[in-house]
């Protein structure tokens, strides 16, 4: 059975390591960026980090090399976690966790 792309935005890859602090524990973590979106992005965290969905983090994105993503670079901004995936572990131990913006980045039109 085929699966179903819900997503809203268009996502583009982006290599990033990034810091973010996990809220619920009040930690920071470092974790890579994969990709990205107007919605969200793709976040590679390493599996100790007790992330659930549902769960509040902030996160800025310092280093953004997009022109048309440019203004998150400047900005710390808060999301939610949409999806762990606890199954699929990355090489190094790491999830892949899929993260929405707390409110959708209006940057530059697509």
């Amino acid at each position: 059975m085929a699966t179903v792309d819900r997503r809203q935005h268009v996502r583009q890859p982006l290599a990033l390591s990034v810091r973010f602090e996990h809220l619920p524990s009040r930690r920071e973590f470092k974790a890579r960026c994969v990709d990205i979106s107007r919605g969200g992005l793709l976040l590679y965290v390493p599996a100790t980090v007790p992330v659930q969905v549902g769960h509040p983090i902030r996160l800025a994105l310092k280093g953004m090399k997009k022109p048309e993503f440019e203004d998150l670079a400047e900005q710390t901004f808060e999301a939610h976690v949409v999806h762990v995936d606890r199954h699929t572990l990355i090489p190094m131990g790491h999830l892949a966790i899929g993260v929405r913006f707390a409110s959708t980045y209006v940057g530059r039109p697509e």
